[in-house]
This record gives structure tokens, sequence and C-alpha cells, in this order.
């Protein structure tokens, strides 16, 4: 082999080398980015499922203690103690539509002891509960058995789904004897399944079996997220929780790759089984392919939310990452060749200044000995320095997405009176649109007229909540203005009203000073003073006399202090100390997280502001309560903000 030869084979060598080093980059750099957007947008999908999860248990606790509330009417009793008393069967349905209709049920109903229905809500609709026997329904059994029964299916006399909850009814006088019938009620869950389809998410609700009965693609309903087995299949027809649904298996796989994302989609669903990590289906307005699926536990009876995550984008993303990792390795590469062929280049023409000045060789050396620790110097420092900036990035996001949960946290814990201030209007709307129907067909045009402005009204006050809703749950990227403080007071009050109504607990704002103006972000002020007026109305709930809240701002210097004043317990003592201690609470499971006055104390800190907790007596005050003040830089502005 000649030296050309020699050189050449050299030569490929090395590019196949740096062909492979760029590889092997491009696929380290693929695996981690994909895992670190798969971790990213799990952690998204499990916030949105705790949201829809609380959402769906909050509106169950609605329902709970109905039953055990009618149960105690004694028409029902003397009913069921004379079953053929017309009289009294006619007072159980008068009571059973009352009830049906004040808390918005889609029926009541007595049965005897033997699952039959003697009274109902329905009574003298076409399709009325009377005379059918429920005896074989889980709910009635549970109810019978073990003192309550729950049961989500099918209706078997009317074949509209809803949520059955049912207790026995026992007689006062021997409460030791068996039950001697129970009370049922039906409530829809339609507005729920309504609210997953506008949520933009691809959202399942299945039940203990894997069988989907509310979903945001309608097709999807009764189907199974695995093929039935023939025991669960069995239980189901029993007690026709899906009247003759077919309970089909959603997911199709293509036929020549069943089963490829994981195994468990050719495995038979049994009750309690594990559901599958990926599904191949065809979404509404999207192509068929596989999608893996995040579940969240909710309710009482093992159902579970289930999310629907489209890979795609985190691969490509991660494909991206891949090429770029793989094109700067080649650059690193060619600039690597290329101080190579400098430095040969130098050696020679260093070679030949050494043969003609030998006393300058011991400075040239010197003088690249030096360059060289400069330039190593030079890189770590580079390299603290962007190790400084990613660990800044990182804390910055890492606040902003505790700032983005504690919104969604206190709106879940809002979203109980959020909804009864909208199932307010939106009844009335039902009621008004129906008499503009009737007004219309009798040509009464004033009082038509009247009922349209009211709709318009009603609509207008549904459309200020939801916006309200809206600007709160946004996402806020940092940023920063003048802000009034009496308009993001008048946010926050408004975003708190169904709170403050549903805790019977006044709020008396004291009048705002124009110059009440500070730099921040006006989104995130007002979640500071959402917070602060959320534990301020708890507070005042749960102890306070007058049950008042009290909000003053006030002006001194270049300060803006805003006060939150309460009438509850205060703070004790042994609380003071963790007070701004993230996940530190007071409050019942499932009332708080323990977040809003870390997060709170964050943002103000944010903008150069304080926040101070302290019980009124210490301030010199007789009264019990807690006092919350915020102190933010004031700025002077030539122009007030109109």
């Amino acid at each position: 082999m000649t030296l050309r030869d020699s050189r050449h084979l050299r030569h490929a060598t090395m590019a196949l080398a740096v062909l492979a080093c760029c590889a092997t980059m491009a696929w380290l750099a693929y695996e981690i980015a994909l895992g670190y957007y798969q971790r990213v947008r799990a952690a998204e999908v499990a916030q949105r499922a705790s949201f829809y999860a609380l959402s769906l248990e909050s509106q169950l606790a609605r329902y709970e203690s109905l039953p055990r509330i009618a149960a105690l009417e004694p028409v029902l009793l003397e009913l069921l103690a004379h079953p053929g008393d017309s009289a009294s069967r006619v007072d159980a349905d008068a009571y059973l539509k009352a009830v049906q209709v004040n808390a918005q049920l889609a029926a009541a109903y007595v049965m005897d002891a033997h699952g039959v229905t003697l009274a109902a809500s329905n009574w003298d609709e076409p399709g009325s509960f009377v005379g059918s026997n429920y005896a074989f329904r889980p709910y009635f059994i549970d109810a019978m058995k073990h003192g309550f029964g729950r049961f989500y299916g099918v209706g078997n006399t009317t074949g509209e789904p809803g949520y059955f909850l049912a207790v026995p009814i026992r007689d006062p006088a021997h409460p030791e004897r068996p039950p001697v019938g129970a009370i049922a009620i039906k409530a829809p869950l339609d507005g729920y399944e309504s609210a997953l389809a506008k949520s933009g998410d691809v959202v399942l609700l299945a039940d203990r079996d894997n069988v989907v009965f509310l979903t945001s693609v309608p097709a999807w309903r009764y189907r199974a997220l695995a093929p039935l087995s023939d025991n669960a299949l069995r239980g189901v027809r029993a007690t026709r929780q899906y009247g003759d649904a077919a309970l089909q298996a959603l997911s199709t796989p293509p036929p020549h790759n069943p089963g490829a994302a994981t195994g468990h989609l050719n495995l038979l669903a049994d009750e309690g089984a594990t559901p599958p990590r990926s599904l191949y289906v065809t979404p509404t307005g999207m192509r068929a392919r596989w999608y893996g699926v995040q579940y969240r536990s909710v309710g009482p009876l093992g159902w579970k939310i289930a999310i629907l995550v489209d890979p795609t984008d985190d691969r490509r993303t991660a494909a991206l990452a891949a090429i770029g990792a793989a094109a700067a390795s080649a650059l690193f590469f060619s600039l690597l060749t290329a101080a190579w062929l400098r430095h040969s280049r130098e050696r020679e023409r260093h070679r030949a200044r050494l043969a003609l000045q030998n006393a300058q060789r011991n400075l040239e050396v010197r003088i690249v000995e030096r360059t060289a620790e400069l330039t190593r110097a030079n890189a770590a420092l580079a390299q603290k320095v962007d190790a400084l900036d990613d660990a800044r990035r990182i804390l910055r996001d890492t606040r902003d997405t505790a700032i983005q949960a504690g919104k969604l946290a206190a709106l879940g814990q809002m979203a109980a009176g959020i909804t009864h201030e909208l199932n307010q209007p939106l009844a009335a709307l039902m009621t008004l649109s129906n008499n503009a129907v009737k007004l219309t067909g009798l040509d009464r045009l004033a009082e038509l007229q009247r009922n349209l402005n009211l709709i318009n009204e009603l609509a207008a006050r549904m459309g200020t909540i939801i916006s309200h809703v809206k600007a709160f749950a946004r996402y806020d990227a940092i940023g920063r203005g003048p802000v009034a403080i009496e308009e993001t007071l008048r946010q926050a009050l408004a975003l708190i009203e169904p709170h403050r109504k549903a805790a019977g607990v006044t709020i008396r704002v004291e009048p705002v000073p124009d110059e009440a103006v500070v730099l921040a972000s006006p989104i995130r002020i007002e979640q500071v003073l959402v917070n602060l007026f959320a534990n301020a109305i708890d507070a005042s709930a749960a102890a306070g006399l007058t049950r008042e809240v009290v909000v003053t701002t006030g002006v001194a210097e270049g300060t803006v202090r805003i006060r939150v004043q309460d009438d509850g317990n205060g703070i004790p003592p042994h609380v003071a100390p963790r007070l701004f201690e993230p996940f530190y609470t007071t409050k019942t499971s499932g009332q708080g997280l323990g977040l809003g006055l870390a997060i709170s104390q964050a943002i103000v800190d944010e903008f150069g502001g304080r926040l101070d907790g302290r019980n009124r007596r210490d301030l010199g005050d007789a009264s019990p309560g807690a006092v919350f003040t915020v102190e933010l830089p004031r700025i002077i502005l030539e122009k007030p903000i109109r």
C-alpha cells in the first residue's frame, strides 16, 4: 500500500468516525428531548385531568344528601304503609315532583321493599316509572342491603342515562326492622358532558369495567376501552346498565399492526382491569393513529378520567432537536478539522522560523501556552455563565408554572359557585325563551320585546362571568405596566362574587384613591387579591360575628398599601411562623393546597413589594380576625388610566 493510499484510507476512516459521532449525538438528543417533552406534556395533561375530575366530583357531591333528606318526608312512609291509598299516592307524587323540580333532577321515585315503584315525579308523563320493578338495579340492591346505592346507567323505562342514588326508608317506630322501601333520584350529567365537548381535549369518562359512558366525542359513548370479558359483559347485561348498547371495543388497530403500542389491547377487560395505555382511534376532525392515554381516578364508583394525547408533536419536536444536535456536531468537527489544518500550517511555519531564529522560538512557545490557558479559562467562565442563565430560566419557569397552578386551583375551589351563578340566568333564559315562543303565537309584541330585552341582559351577565374566568385562567407571561388598583379590585371582586354569595359574607370596599397606581401585571395582582379575598371569606364565614370583610387602599409617599381585614378567629401562634410556607394549610382536605399565600408572596416580591399577615389585636384593634397587607411601589402617571 502506497503512502497516498494509506492517507486516503485514514481520511475515509476519520470521515466515517465523524458520521458515527454525529449519528450518536442525534440519537441521544432525540431520546433526551423526547423524554423531556413527554414529561412536560404528561404534567400538563395531569393538571387538566385533575381539573375535570374536581369539576365532576363537585357536581356529584351536590346530589349525595338529597335522597336522605327526601326520605324523611312522612307522606312517603304513609304510602309504603298503605300502597293502595290513592290520596297518599297523589301526595307522594306531588312531593316527588317538587323535589325533582327544585333540585333540577331528571326524576325522583319511591319503591316498596320488592322494588315496585309506587310513586314518581313523572307519574303524569308517558314514560312514568309508576308500576315498574327495579329490584334488579344495583342501586336498589345496595340501598336495601348497605344503606346507600349509587349507579350510573341508561334508564330502563325512558332510555335516558343518568346518575342514580338511592337510600332505604325505615319505619321510625321500628328502626330495627328491615326497610319498608327505598327512595331513588336520577341526576343528569348532560351539562358536564357538554363542557367536555367544549374543552378542546379528547376526554373520556369510563366506569370500572372500562366502558366509556361520557365523552367529548359522542360517537364513542358506550364503547369499551378494551374488549370486555364474558363475566364483565354478563354483569352489565344483567343490570341493563347501558341498555342494548353493543359495548364494542373503542380501539380498532390496523390489521397489519394490532396492539402495536401496548399489549393491553389484546386482553379482555374484566372488572377493575388495567385500562390500556394507548388507543388506535379516529377523533373528530383528526386522522386515525395511536394516541397515548392518561388516566385520573374520580368518584366513589371506580370511574376514571381518560385524556388522549397525540405523541406526534413531541416526536416532531424531538426530531428537530436531533437534527440540531447532528448539525452542531458536524459544525464542531468542521471547526476542529479547520483548527487542526491551521495548526498544521502554523507548525510548519514555526519550524521554518526555528531554523532562522532560534532565540525567538521560546518566546513563541510561551505565547501559545499562555493563549491556550486564557482560552480554557474563558471557556470555563462561559460554561459557568450559561449554567447560571439556565438555573435562572428554570427558576422563572417553575415560578410561572406554580402561579398558573395556583390560579387553576383557585378556580377549581370556586367552580361550584361559578356554576351556580351560570345556572340561575340559564334557567331564566329557558323560561323567557319558552314565553317568547308563546307570545309570538299570540301576537303580543310589547311583551315579546320585554322578554327579548331580559334575555339579552341575562346573556350579557353570563358573558361577563365567563370573560372574568377566562381572563383569570389565561396563562400570563410576565410583563409590567401601569395597573390601577381600583380596576384590579373590581375584577377580583367580580371573580370572587360566587364564592362570597355562597359563604354569606359581605365585602365592604373603602374608596380607592385615584393615584393608587403600581407598575406590575394586572392578572397577577388580581390573583393575589383573589387569594386574599377567598381566605378572608372562608375565615369570616367559619367564625365571624359580623361576617364582613373590609378592603381599604391607601397611598403613602411612594407606596400603595392594600389591607384585607376579616372577622374570623385570627392567625393561631403556631401557624404564624409557617404562614407563607408552600403546601402548609389549616383548611380541611380538599379545600386548599396550601399554595395561595406562598404564590401571592412570590408575586408581590417579584414586583418589589411586600406581603404581611397579622392579627387585628396585634395592630391595636380589640376585635378578632386577621389583616393581610400588600405594599407595592407606586408610580406617578402624567395622565390617569381610563
